[in-house]
């Protein structure tokens, strides 16, 4: 009985001696590799996170995915705002009563490696202006890439422009939109410690705080610039109808695509309408064409918003200042455009300083072939000679201030 006892213990012992040696090889084989795998991922991440959060971004935040998906109610429909560049951007309220806006990027920038990805943010993070939308944090779990902006109260400027939302602004309001995006873009081209393009400069990409101050938003195209290039050569990628002629042609992106962007903008917030409309008269349906004809005809302010005469908010010498400005933004060759440093200049100062406008591109009528490619053939006859010499221009942007 004893010996059979003994003997019992003796194979169970060697039973369970086998099961832990299992256990530690399952272990070793698959969980222990697995574990370390993590450990190290999670380690890179603190350290990125160290890393991204040093310096003074002190106001910058990570969120977790789940306080911003409760913030926007599962990103519901009820919450979306507008669809930017790289994705669907909501309506959020965190716990602390705070309003923001948060962008969920598309799938195809939710590939994007979260050291990458953290690396691009910094970089938006340390451009900061008033006449730019802050960035307050950003959110990267598994496949989620989310940026977490400030709320702009009274929402972008196409609602009011283009006549979705009942708001009127008065002159005074819609001078003060077109300086402060002229100094954004000052800041962006020429101040800060980037040289930035845009890309992207429209009416839906001008936000407007809760008292009308615009701010730039949406940096999804934008590109970051050598000092040492005066272009580069890129795909298109933008807006029809706001884009420079040498940068849908031949794909030559500079500062300058910017600025022809924003001559087209001033004009739509001068007349409150779309750049394009083809439900008006033929002469009538591209905005800068029909503001050129207009000026050759003396009767400018036929381009204004008619309601701006009946609030009794119209300063006609300063309307025609701006349209001159326009103008100057919306020459056919990228040279004759001024920086926005003197488009702020001639913004500021008396109207007998702007100078003389020359005919400007008209652009608008551009198409594109089946493949979605645009094409080269535009309508020349409404355009002056696309490489003009200086000696054909009544007046260059370094005589403007003259």
């Amino acid at each position: 009985m004893m010996k059979t006892s003994s003997l019992f213990f003796f194979l169970g012992g060697i039973v369970v001696l086998i099961i832990l040696l299992i256990i530690v090889l399952i272990y070793w084989k698959i969980w222990r590799p697995a574990g370390i795998k993590s450990f190290i991922r999670e380690s890179k991440r603190h350290a990125a996170s160290k890393d991204f959060f040093s310096g003074d971004l002190r106001s910058f935040f990570c969120f977790d995915f789940r306080t911003l998906k409760r913030a926007t109610k599962n990103f519901h429909p009820d919450n979306l705002l507008g669809k930017g560049g790289f994705g669907p951007v909501y309506k959020g309220k965190l716990k602390d009563g705070r309003m923001v806006a948060v962008k969920k990027l598309s799938h195809e920038r939710s590939q994007q490696g979260e050291s990458e990805f953290l690396s691009e943010v910094r970089l938006i993070t340390s451009i900061q202006h008033k006449n730019l939308v802050r960035l307050l944090g950003c959110c990267s779990d598994g496949s989620q890439r989310l940026l977490v902006y400030e709320f702009m109260k009274n929402g972008s400027l196409d609602h009011i422009v283009y006549g979705t939302k009942e708001l009127f602004l008065n002159w005074e309001t819609r001078f003060q939109i077109i300086l402060g995006v002229a100094r954004g873009l000052q800041y962006l081209h020429e101040d800060s410690h980037l040289r930035i393009v845009h890309r992207d400069i429209k009416a839906s990409n001008i936000l407007l705080d809760d008292k009308f101050q615009p701010r730039i938003g949406d940096f999804g195209l934008a590109r970051f610039f050598p000092e040492d290039e005066s272009y580069l050569s890129t795909k298109f990628a933008g807006t029809l109808g706001y884009t420079a002629p040498e940068y849908a042609i031949r794909g030559e992106l500079s500062e300058k695509a910017d600025i022809y962007s924003f001559g087209v903008l001033v004009l739509e917030i001068v007349s409150c309408r779309k750049n394009t409309d083809l439900t008006l008269p033929s002469e009538m349906q591209y905005l800068p064409e029909y503001a050129w004809k207009l000026y050759e005809r003396g009767r400018m302010l036929d381009l204004v918003d008619p309601r701006l005469r009946q609030h009794g908010s119209l300063v006609e010498k300063d309307v025609v200042r701006v349209i001159n400005v326009a103008f100057f933004c919306l020459q056919l060759h990228p040279n004759f455009r001024p920086p926005m440093s003197e488009i702020v200049t001639m913004l500021t100062c008396t109207p007998e300083m702007v100078g003389t406008p020359t005919r400007p591109a008209f652009f608008n009528r551009i198409r594109r072939n089946k493949n979605n490619d645009i094409m080269s053939s535009l309508s020349w006859d409404t355009m002056p000679d696309p490489f003009p010499s200086p000696l054909q221009t009544e007046s260059t942007p370094s005589q403007v201030h003259n």
